[in-house]
């Protein structure tokens, strides 16, 4: 057979080819290992299996559980959007944080992880920040700055982590826990070899195995570090673990693994897919999103990635948009009420061929008020050549 896609979250390191012919038993006991339970092959280029699914059944299936998780969600927390002063500030203070990880992680790479004793009130105050922004830093969740990934990373999933605890509504100092735990979920890959690290190409299996060390290096580094709090230490041991065992460094399964760790695992696979590195385009939200709810039936605790649609939503801010009418827009701001009902930055017609002045609409408005529109689904923003971060509020308004 040929394999066309692995579909597996632990796959975000090209240890393998993406798209490969099976040549024997040692490559399908690799795919196993791996976790893989279930995958996509090219029937074209290979054998097949009559009974199974094909590409466009599996993708229905996918939205009918998704728009049904929309319609369940119609009482969640009113969603805060963020004024032009909030963005501004919410914009400065992800690219200061992502400054001060950076500064954290060169730290250790030099081989100073003592000065790591004396960063607890930095730490913490950052933690706090993330916690008290987290409404307003979520808007930046679709941008990608040029800093380097793994600093950037771990903000990105520090952020999320913050939203995430606020959304499931935990109280503040195990949130506080969780963010630091989140901010320096990688900081154990400050000594994996750069070579290794920044490799644009395949890993050898050698090389994936020390990258996967990644995790045991974090939790030697901090283990003398007496400010780091135990749920902190939970999310930088669990990030990779898996809820059906197929996860590293050990393996754990199921409620072995914590909440925190749980919740670890689901942000920092989005944050990751998300991100474009040397070796793979970035996926959009909305696709993250429907990788999330197809990997959860086997690599996550699937209430939980539930829960993570719900504050993300079924098309997350950012997405690129078709409505009924042919306009297309970005999804500017989630409606509490209903994720189908978005407000929306329209900037093109479709139909007519050509830009508009931007506008908003809100899908949730009564007709003549904005509304009498419907969302039919999502577009890629490169097909349409529409830039979509400039038209977020964490930009426009910063």
């Amino acid at each position: 057979m040929f394999v066309h896609d692995l579909n597996c979250s632990t796959v975000i390191h090209p240890l393998f080819l993406t798209r490969f012919k099976v040549s024997g038993e040692e490559a399908i006991d690799k795919i196993a290992e791996l976790g893989v339970r279930e995958l996509y092959i090219d029937t074209t280029r290979g054998g097949d299996v009559p009974d199974s699914p094909g590409l466009e059944e599996v993708q229905a299936q996918l939205e009918e559980e998704l728009l049904a998780l929309a319609e369940e969600h119609r009482y969640a927390p009113s969603v805060h959007e963020p004024s032009a002063e909030e963005a501004a500030s919410a914009l400065e203070t992800f690219r200061e944080a992502n400054g001060f990880i950076q500064q954290v992680m060169g730290e250790v790479r030099l081989g100073r992880q003592r000065e790591l004793e004396t960063l607890e009130a930095a730490v913490g105050e950052l933690a706090d920040t993330l916690l008290s922004h987290a409404p307003t830093l979520g808007h930046l969740s679709r941008l990608k700055f040029q800093d380097d990934y793994t600093f950037r990373h771990s903000v990105g999933v520090g952020v999320q982590m913050a939203g995430f605890c606020r959304f499931l509504h935990v109280g503040h100092e195990l949130s506080r826990q969780a963010a630091i735990g989140a901010l320096l979920h990688d900081v154990g890959k400050m000594r994996i070899p750069l070579e290794v690290l920044n490799k644009p190409g395949r890993l050898t299996e050698a090389e994936f195995g020390e990258m996967k060390n990644h995790v045991l290096y974090g939790e030697e580094l901090l283990a003398d570090v007496s400010w780091v709090p135990p749920i902190a230490r939970q999310v930088l041991a669990q990030h990779h673990e898996r809820y059906d065992g197929s996860g590293y460094p050990r393996r754990l399964a199921g409620e072995g693994i914590s909440q925190f760790g749980q919740m670890a695992a689901i942000i920092d696979v989005y944050d990751a897919i998300t991100s474009a590195r040397v070796y793979h385009e970035p996926l959009q939200p909305v696709e993250a999103i429907r990788k999330l709810q197809e990997w959860g039936k086997f690599h996550f605790n699937e209430e939980l990635v539930r829960h993570f649609i719900r504050m993300v939503g079924v098309y997350p801010d950012g997405t690129l948009v078709r409505l009924e009418s042919g306009r297309l827009g970005v999804v500017v701001a989630q409606n509490p009420k209903n994720m189908l009902l978005p407000r929306v930055r329209v900037v093109f017609d479709s139909r007519r061929g050509h830009a508009v002045e931007p506008y908003e609409v809100d899908l949730a408005a009564p007709e003549g008020e904005g509304g009498a529109d419907a969302l039919v689904g999502w577009e890629s923003p490169e097909k349409w050549g529409i830039a979509v971060a400039p038209l977020l509020p964490a930009v426009a308004g910063g």
